[in-house]
């Protein structure tokens, strides 16, 4: 009691695998939107290239510079997708001061790094030992009699990691992703939405009356909708039936009826055009 959307074929009538499918179209996003987002995905790579590197050379025995720390401070925020936003003020701050030390560039960073300082602030588990880290780089740069630089020592900094922020990186923020996501999803309809990161297919759930049958089922995949229709289902006259969180290949998508009494449900699988990019969600905001 199956229903699936009929294999696609290859020019010589040889079916398409999941292993030579071709890839998902991305002709929908506009360009700034894969533009931002390959800068997020390279960003995210580059710092963890870079924190493998450090973690290699071990204890700093020599204080750091403003650049350095700064550099350090970027990669850690840069190594977790959801932090890597955070980092943008610290990034500009450094690009500033890259392109010559002066006043008017030493106070355009020093503010740079005062608006990364604020949005950190209200974080409480996290960034504890950049905090002041930060506060140091600032205060250096504010002094114009100092005529800071990027090569300047900030004095008794050999890191700005502490054994708290890769705890809470690692734990703190996935766990609290999953009470948030499951909270979303709860609210967003009576339907369970799985996904993975970085996979490319989603999963959406449906509990459905014991006695559905697949010609009770209405199911139309869309590139950035979805309707969802059950006879029988408390939810009328369709329990999904609204714009995607993003956007998917309707050729890829399919549904399946599985379970029988109480486990009785509709299992749909959607195919993103872009499977590193995360939804958390199955429906938009916005709908």
């Amino acid at each position: 009691q199956a229903f699936h959307h009929p294999p696609r074929r290859g020019p010589r009538g040889a079916l398409c695998s999941a292993a030579n499918r071709r890839p998902a179209m991305v002709d929908n996003f506009s360009r700034e939107d894969v533009m931002t987002y390959t800068a997020q995905l390279r960003a995210h790579a580059t710092a963890k290239e870079k924190l493998q590197l450090q973690e290699t050379m071990g204890p700093r025995k020599e204080d750091m510079s403003l650049g350095e720390a700064l550099e350090e401070v970027i990669t850690t925020m840069q190594t977790d997708k959801f932090w890597v936003d955070l980092a943008k003020p610290l990034s500009a701050a450094r690009e500033a001061l890259e392109v010559g030390a002066n006043p008017a560039s030493r106070q355009r960073a020093a503010e740079l790094i005062r608006e990364c300082i604020k949005q950190v602030a209200g974080l409480k588990h996290y960034f504890l030992m950049e905090q002041p880290v930060l506060q140091n780089a600032a205060a250096l740069l504010e002094d114009e009699a100092q005529q800071a630089t990027l090569a300047s020592l900030l004095p008794g900094v050999r890191t700005t990691r502490s054994p708290e922020t890769e705890a809470a990186l690692a734990k703190g923020v996935e766990e609290r992703d999953r009470r948030e996501q499951k909270a979303m999803q709860a609210a967003e309809g009576p339907w369970h939405f799985v996904e993975v990161d970085n996979k490319q297919d989603v999963t959406v759930n449906i509990a459905v009356p014991a006695s559905t049958q697949k010609s009770d089922i209405s199911v139309t995949f869309l590139p950035s909708s979805l309707r969802v229709a059950v006879k029988g289902h408390e939810r009328q006259p369709a329990i999904i039936d609204g714009e995607l969180a993003g956007k998917v290949d309707p050729e890829s998508c399919s549904w399946t009826l599985e379970g029988s009494g109480e486990k009785r449900r509709l299992c749909l699988e959607l195919e993103k055009t872009m499977g590193g990019l995360m939804w958390h969600r199955l429906l938009s905001i916005s709908r």
